[in-house]
């Protein structure tokens, strides 16, 4: 079992991330002055369990058109989701949705909060959920955020039950019930406590909810211009919403008015129709005409290295500042200085610890003291996107990279591995220490010399070496470490998006190997991609050949000569150029192709109605308990002997979840292969179907291989030799 508190292991994770501090102050328009000059003293805390679950709408709403403080507690950071946008999953995907949850916060101008908690995927109930989560440290959590933000209402944004969908789901809602009584209950001596916790509900909960609305459940309706920044509070929240890209949730503009309803779950009933709260202007930094920006020569620090640096104020107004920089030992920096009008000032330092600068700014008119809180940035420039900015963050002397997630054997044949080591700082120099499992072999392609030497505008070495295994080689990793002080060199994966700001997310270096004896055929297989999986990967891995296919420019032809096709995981989700080859590939598999279908969800967003050349139908049925034990229904059917005979330990050591999105109907002609269920569920029997279509077989196969792949779980490469290959 994983870790329960999620910890991401990519940067000590830069002001960006921890305190959503940028590395620049700009003026606010007048219009944005304004906006805060007229808000409503009322907090709002809204609560759910991943990125995107949030309403931003409603929150856009609450923040830009009443003015009220907002911010969101996210418990999660969406690690085991999928991907729209990109290949990464795991921490990396955490990294990339945490990112857009702060860049929605910017548009929609809510405060952006963390509960810790590990997403481990798809989970049916709130006892598992909470059992996985450590409830106890998640509820310290979300009770210290609670003290911190102090919410006049608590807003969930599911119900503390099995209506949910979810177990992260309906578990926020009972985390976020049990927080408020704990916090109500110590009100005597903190002097605060939240007056209520609302559920946001709807009509897809609640039928007839128009008809029902008295003091527990209320309408309001949102939506209207807000003049002083030109925008309506929908378009706001729908451009907010765009930003969880990684989840395809960008659209069209929403605008004019919606209707939201508010559940009393506990506590005293709240008049959200009451426009009459408390008006309080917030306490908005009033810095007029002053930009401040603090930069560095490089987006990464390396401990032990200094960094060039430098803060520039520009003071664009006739009004009369003064300002020191707080935590600095630097008396250059830390002396009181006088900023004279229409000026630009200067302070070039060295950054030796990676930290955001407080600089005091005093209104010499007023007496009054603003503070700035400033992380650094590394700006570059772009002749066609102009200026590009990114937060610093930590980094290593060294990173390490290889060309795929695992290697994988199925024979005892010497394989040359590429292996990329990136250098992050000023060391020019790196000795490598291999250490592999019992059974391996390594050797450097001269057999000898592990140092590397990198030339001065060198960033980049590339080294290969080879790996064989022997006949009774373990399982385990490929760790490689810095023979200079033992410590195990990490991965970097960097992200490139244009919506959050690019970033390294560093990660344990280590590499799994697996040995997984197969006696296979010579394969030529035809992959047309989905979202994106590794069946490319582990297919090439175990010898065989891959086409990457265009499904828009697919021909019989290219197709005739191929042993199998591969559909990647929600192809007939997203590839449109399936709908003018459905033809050729039905052609194909009639003529002696192997079609193979990975899982699509049952969503009206398909390209196709029809998946495939046989009918079947989708459910949204799982199987989340990784240990399921399956049920084996036609052991002799050729796809469960051929070119491997399948059994119980194929299906050992599986990450997350046993499969999704099953068939719920079929064919008659479609052949059930396994069964099971998660406990207390009846069992599913959709979850690999097999039909023959004129000389060749359709393939439906919902079990969760796309993850197995990349961890080298050796079943998941046993059942896909057989799902390619079964017959030849």
């Amino acid at each position: 079992m994983r870790s329960i508190i999620f910890q991401i292991t990519l940067i000590s994770l830069i002001g960006s991330l921890q305190c959503q501090t940028n590395g620049y102050y700009l003026s606010p328009s007048n219009g944005e002055i304004a906006l805060h000059q007229r808000s409503q003293d009322y907090r709002i805390l809204y609560l759910a369990a991943h990125p995107d679950d949030e309403n931003t709408r409603l929150i856009a709403h609450w923040s830009k058109y009443n003015g009220y403080d907002v911010a969101y507690l996210s418990l999660t950071r969406g690690e085991g989701g999928q991907n729209m946008i990109g290949p990464e999953l795991g921490e990396a995907l955490g990294v990339i949705r945490s990112n857009e949850l702060f860049a929605a916060r910017k548009i929609d101008g809510a405060k952006q909060f963390f509960g810790g908690a590990l997403d481990f995927g798809y989970s049916k109930t709130t006892d598992e959920t909470l059992d996985k989560w450590n409830e106890a440290k998640l509820l310290n959590r979300i009770e210290s955020v609670i003290m911190e933000f102090k919410p006049d209402v608590i807003v969930t944004r599911f119900p503390p039950d099995k209506r949910a969908g979810h177990g992260h789901h309906s578990a926020s809602a009972v985390l976020a019930l049990k927080a408020f009584h704990k916090v109500r209950a110590r009100a005597n001596d903190t002097g605060y406590y939240p007056k209520a916790v609302y559920w946001n509900t709807s009509s897809w909960w609640l039928g007839n909810i128009d008809d029902n609305l008295n003091d527990s459940i209320q309408m309001i309706e949102i939506g209207g211009f807000i003049p002083e920044i030109g925008k309506s509070s929908l378009q706001i929240g729908t451009q907010a919403r765009g930003m969880h890209k990684s989840q395809g949730f960008a659209g069209k503009i929403d605008r004019g008015f919606r209707k939201e309803y508010l559940m009393l779950l506990s506590g005293e009933s709240v008049n959200w129709s009451d426009s009459d709260f408390k008006s309080n202007a917030k306490d908005l930094i009033d810095l007029k005409g002053i930009y401040v920006d603090f930069k560095a020569k490089s987006p990464y620090f390396i401990e032990g290295e200094s960094l060039d640096a430098e803060i520039e104020i520009c003071l664009e107004s006739d009004a009369d500042f003064s300002f020191k920089i707080l935590n600095s030992k630097d008396l250059q920096l830390k002396n009181e200085q006088r900023l004279k009008k229409h000026s630009k000032v200067t302070i070039p330092f060295e950054l030796n610890h990676l930290e955001e600068k407080s600089i005091l700014f005093k209104n010499e008119q007023t007496g009054k003291e603003s503070l700035l809180k400033l992380w650094p940035d590394h700006i570059i420039s772009d002749r066609v996107l102009g200026e590009l900015r990114r937060p610093v963050q930590n980094a290593n002397s060294f990173s390490i990279n290889y060309s795929m997630p695992c290697i994988v054997f199925v024979d005892r044949n010497r394989r040359k591995v590429d292996l990329s080591i990136f250098r992050w700082g000023q060391k020019q120099s790196l000795n490598l220490d291999f250490e592999v499992p019992t059974g391996w072999n390594v050797k450097t392609e001269d057999g000898e010399s592990t140092a590397i030497h990198f030339l001065p505008e060198q960033n980049v070495y590339h080294l290969q070496f080879y790996l064989e295994p022997s006949k009774n080689a373990q399982s385990g990793d490929l760790i490689i470490r810095n023979a200079d002080d033992g410590k195990a060199i990490q991965k970097a994966v960097k992200l490139r998006y244009d919506h959050i700001p690019s970033q390294e997310v560093w990660l344990e270096g280590s590499l799994p190997l697996r040995y997984i004896p197969m006696e296979l055929p010579k394969l030529r297989i035809g992959y047309i991609k989905g979202v994106g999986d590794d069946a490319p990967m582990a297919m090439r891995q175990m010898g065989m050949s891959v086409v990457d296919l265009d499904a828009s420019n697919l021909t019989y032809k290219v197709l005739k000569d191929l042993d199998a096709l591969v559909m990647g995981i929600r192809a007939y989700n997203v590839n449109q150029g399936l709908k003018s080859s459905q033809d050729i590939i039905d052609n194909y598999v009639s003529s002696g192709g192997r079609l193979v279908i990975q899982y699509n969800t049952a969503s009206r967003d398909r390209v196709l109605e029809k998946i495939g050349p046989v009918q079947f139908s989708l459910s949204r049925d799982r199987v989340t308990i990784e240990t399921t034990e399956p049920k084996f229904l036609v052991k002799s059917h050729l796809q469960m002997k051929s070119p491997n005979q399948l059994n119980k330990k194929d299906f050992e050591g599986w990450v997350q979840e046993r499969g999704l999105y099953f068939a719920d109907s079929w064919d008659s002609s479609f052949v059930p292969l396994i069964s099971w269920s998660d406990p207390g569920e009846a069992q599913k029997r959709g979850v690999w179907i097999v039909s023959e279509y004129g000389k060749g077989t359709v393939t439906y196969c919902g079990l969760s291989l796309f993850r197995q792949w990349r961890e080298g779980v050796p079943g998941a490469y046993r059942i896909l030799a057989n799902l390619v290959g079964h017959g030849k």
